[in-house]
């Protein structure tokens, strides 16, 4: 399970640095989409193949098309960086500054702008009263 933030930067090749707990997880075959918002989501081959039996199951083979023609896929470097793909670069919005999170079973590129804008707080999200910790 992915967890944690951190903040790095992309590079003028479109390359960011993957934090080394989030590469190990992660493996070497890596699937990047367009997140649901201006993110990235990035995922392991395993949780890929969860996601994607999610369009194999439908018979909309538009719907099939269109998410499998976008999935970018790469490996880590030796230094722990994967380059993106200009439209993901440009779709997720990504300048210099990024932002990476754990989320479960996927980790997300943010640019710092778009991050301190759309991820909240969870005190801002929950009441307490409902959870236990």
């Amino acid at each position: 399970m992915f967890k944690s933030t951190y903040y790095h930067s992309i590079d003028e090749r479109q390359r960011v640095f993957i934090p080394a707990k989030f590469r190990e997880e992660l493996g070497e075959n890596i699937s990047i989409i367009k997140g649901a918002e201006k993110c990235l989501y990035v995922y392991s081959e395993e949780a890929f193949a969860k996601v994607s039996s999610q369009f194999m199951g439908t018979k909309n083979r538009g719907m099939q098309r269109s998410f499998f023609a976008e999935v970018s896929e790469v490996s880590p470097d030796k230094q722990g960086r994967i380059s993106l793909a200009p439209e993901l670069v440009e779709y997720a919005q990504l300048d210099k500054d990024v932002v990476i999170i754990g989320a479960g079973n996927r980790i997300e590129i943010w640019s710092l702008e778009s991050f301190k804008l759309d991820v909240k707080p969870l005190n801002e999200l929950i009441n307490y009263d409902d959870f236990v910790f």
